[in-house]
């Protein structure tokens, strides 16, 4: 004698098999998902990199480097060989915020030393690009203690949202000259 809840009994097992084969669809779902979103994003990284690459190439001085990259190069200095990147690019109430960290390649630690940043837009292809509203601004390092140098500044790079800002070049680096102190007469 079968009574309702044979039924029920029989059936429970199919409901529940029937729903487990969507939820593993929609968790496959939402990892497609996840993964194009990576790809896309490294796709963008990719180009960004290949767009360093080549105006680092053609560059006369100094070293540019795209927020978008999130890729360092390097910089020939009179202080030595310096890596370069951009790190935390956000948002500030006069235009963006930067961290720039610059790291040595030899044991011999850095002295003090200045620097021109400068920032702005590109426009134009990789092969023919035009820097449009650039900014500059001195920076200031001090010596680092132990070699290799580790050195990381804040820029401050104002009139220019982060969404907007093509590049940061970095050049004109010079040790800072310490004041020769003045003989009394």
């Amino acid at each position: 004698m079968r009574t309702p809840y044979t039924f029920l009994f029989l059936v429970t097992p199919l409901f529940l098999t029937a729903c487990a084969p969507q939820s593993e669809v929609r968790q496959m779902h939402h990892s497609v998902t996840t993964l194009n979103k990576e790809m896309g994003k490294l796709q963008q990284e990719t180009i960004k990199i290949t767009q360093q690459n080549a105006l680092n190439a053609r560059s006369q001085s100094g070293v540019y480097l795209l927020p978008a990259a999130n890729t360092p190069a390097r910089l020939s200095t009179q202080l030595g060989m310096m890596k370069m990147s951009l790190a935390k690019v956000e948002a500030d109430a006069n235009g963006t915020l930067a961290t720039l960290r610059i790291q040595g390649e030899s044991s011999t630690p850095f002295p003090a030393f200045t620097g021109t940043v400068e920032w702005g837009q590109l426009q134009g292809t990789t092969e023919s690009y035009q820097e449009v509203n650039v900014q500059n601004q001195q920076f200031s390092a001090p010596a680092s203690i132990l070699g290799p140098s580790d050195v990381t500044l804040p820029l401050k790079l104002h009139g220019i949202t982060p969404d907007q800002l093509g590049f940061v070049r970095i050049h004109d680096i010079q040790p800072l000259q310490a004041e020769a102190p003045t003989a009394m007469p």
